[in-house]
């Protein structure tokens, strides 16, 4: 495949630099999570405690993979496509729309054919990459800010009946401009299900360990606690539904 037609599918990317910054939930907040959104105080275990990090410079997607992107991948490598197409090509209407129902493995195969095609190290963000770019280095809630607003994210509180095209909630964009971040589709990231605090040197970025691995931002299916920018869902890497879609990274030496 000609990489100038596939680079015209391509997201913007925005530039993540080195510095500190905060993640998961502080233990004492786990009670009033709970309290606000439902469950029980233990149901937010997994996001405490919270902790300061910082990572090496790196370059997100603005939006998630879109099914046009996808198609691309799925003509040349012949690849299996979604069932939501309902065909081997996605339906005009969903081309601007996140791809979905992709394993964390087809995600995998994915980020691997886009490398070779443009020579460019595309990959997951690791879990804490991807929560660095949603929500800054202030350890907000969601990412603009700490208040809900149905407006800025395409979540079951905010009225959605479904999937909704990337980047048409400008107003719910994090600190550095990533869309899509909150709600609309769960992503995949490329890390394991461990334990806080993070440590990118413990294995949990291992692509060949066995085990589930965490998705971020929640969906359109998904009340507003679950687009939470510290929210973590776990499945195993064989998993793909209509809910499942994944954004692009890259470092940045």
């Amino acid at each position: 495949m000609n990489p100038a037609d596939v680079s015209d599918l391509l997201p913007d990317f925005v530039f993540v630099p080195s510095q500190p910054f905060i993640m998961g939930t502080p233990e004492h907040e786990l009670g009033a999570l709970a309290k606000v959104f439902g469950g029980t105080r233990e149901s937010y275990r997994e996001e405490a405690p919270q902790h300061t990090l910082t990572l090496k410079p790196f370059a997100i997607a603005r939006v998630p993979v879109t099914n046009a992107l996808y198609a691309a991948y799925v003509a040349d490598a012949e690849a299996r496509p979604p069932l939501v197409w309902r065909g081997a090509a996605p339906p005009d209407n969903l081309r601007d729309c996140p791809v979905v129902d992709v394993s964390w493995k087809e995600a995998q195969q994915f980020c691997r054919w886009l490398s070779d095609t443009t020579a460019t190290p595309y990959r997951l963000p690791t879990e804490a990459e991807w929560e660095y770019a949603a929500r800054g280095s202030d350890g907000r809630r969601f990412p603009w800010g700490d208040g809900w607003d149905p407006a800025r994210a395409n979540t079951r509180d905010g009225g959605n009946s479904g999937m909704l095209p990337v980047g048409v909630k400008p107003s719910g964009a994090s600190p550095f401009g990533c869309l899509d971040m909150a709600g609309n589709v769960w992503e995949w990231t490329v890390s394991l299900d461990a334990a806080y605090p993070y440590r990118p040197d413990d294995g949990r970025e291992d692509l060949d360990a066995p085990g589930r691995r965490i998705l971020r931002g929640g969906s359109f299916a998904n009340p507003r606690g679950f687009v939470r920018c510290a929210c973590r869902l776990r499945l195993d890497p064989t998993v793909r539904n209509e809910f499942l879609g994944f954004r692009l990274a890259f470092s940045v030496m």
